[in-house]
């Protein structure tokens, strides 16, 4: 039984943001994911970076499977499943991304004693409705089978038997994920949940968003500048790095597409350094157009 109580140890475990987090990586960050899902308040920003208040914090795990990195790590004690069946529970209302997740990992049914609630009902169906986007069957409702009371001979044999097995259909979701395991790009990646729309109008390539996307969706290749869709996580960290507001994400499901866009390679006739634009008239670089004449040139 060192399953069960290695499990019942890391209970005691707590939730921690670790250094994925993109406000670690981009001090511009807006993000704000965890800290909009957290009902307790136990998650505040302090010097941009987001603190977990353990006096708060009820270890629910909502954050975790919020957040679009999977930047926190800990465990989410309150889900229960019996074989592939996630078992309700009216004390919380699962994400339409927590069920495409489990989806993915086996997860074919919702085990009820009584009819879905409206909230239940409500995420049960755009989760549907995502899925056919996504070519894959849905999730049904099925009704909870009642448990067998077995007498105590029965039980301690039950257990000698199916021991670990019992221990495992116990432990909590988060026990069995692994490293970004609640990413939503890990599991469906022939498809793309949002788009990243590119104003070449205000765009001046200056490829802030390329250093800081933790995904790296942008590359140039070719005389293009590439944009791959479905790595996309919806972190904002290009939106709001970007400093011509050049760049907006939009949630979208379909079959995944790279962008390509076509851009010209020059040399800045001020500083005489490489850069690219997508006006082929523009003959310097973003740097010395937007650097303050009055100051001395550093060329």
């Amino acid at each position: 039984m060192s399953i069960l109580i290695n499990w019942l140890e890391s209970l005691h475990q707590e939730i921690i943001v670790t250094t994925k987090c993109v406000r670690e990586r981009n001090r511009k960050s807006t993000c704000g994911y965890c800290v909009k899902k957290c009902e307790h308040e136990a998650i505040v920003v302090k010097e941009n970076l987001p603190i977990i208040d353990t006096n708060k914090c009820t270890m629910c795990g909502e954050c975790m499977i919020a957040c679009p990195m999977s930047a926190i790590e800990g465990i989410v004690t309150n889900r229960a499943f019996e074989r592939g069946t996630l078992v309700i529970d009216t004390n919380y209302v699962p994400s339409i991304k927590e069920l495409l997740i489990y989806k993915k990992r086996g997860m074919t049914s919702i085990q009820a004693h009584q009819p879905l609630n409206k909230d239940w009902e409500t995420v049960l169906y755009e989760t549907n409705s995502q899925l056919q986007l996504l070519n894959e069957s849905p999730i049904v409702v099925i009704e909870k089978v009642k448990d067998e009371v077995l007498s105590r001979r029965a039980l301690f044999g039950s257990l000698q038997k199916e021991g670990k097995q019992l221990a495992k259909n116990m432990t909590p979701a988060s026990w069995k994920m692994e490293k970004d395991d609640w990413k939503i790009t890990k599991y469906y990646p022939d498809y793309q949940f949002y788009g990243v729309k590119l104003n070449k109008e205000k765009c001046t390539l200056c490829q802030a968003c390329f250093t800081l996307c933790p995904e790296n969706l942008f590359h140039i290749k070719d005389s293009k500048l590439m944009i791959e869709n479905e790595k996309c996580v919806g972190c904002t960290s290009c939106t709001d790095v970007c400093p011509e507001n050049a760049l907006e994400i939009v949630p979208e499901i379909k079959r995944k597409s790279e962008d390509q866009k076509n851009i010209h390679q020059k040399t800045c006739k001020n500083c005489e350094h490489t850069f690219y634009t997508f006006d082929v008239e523009i003959e310097k670089c973003h740097v010395c157009i937007n650097r303050d004449p009055d100051w001395l040139s550093p060329y």
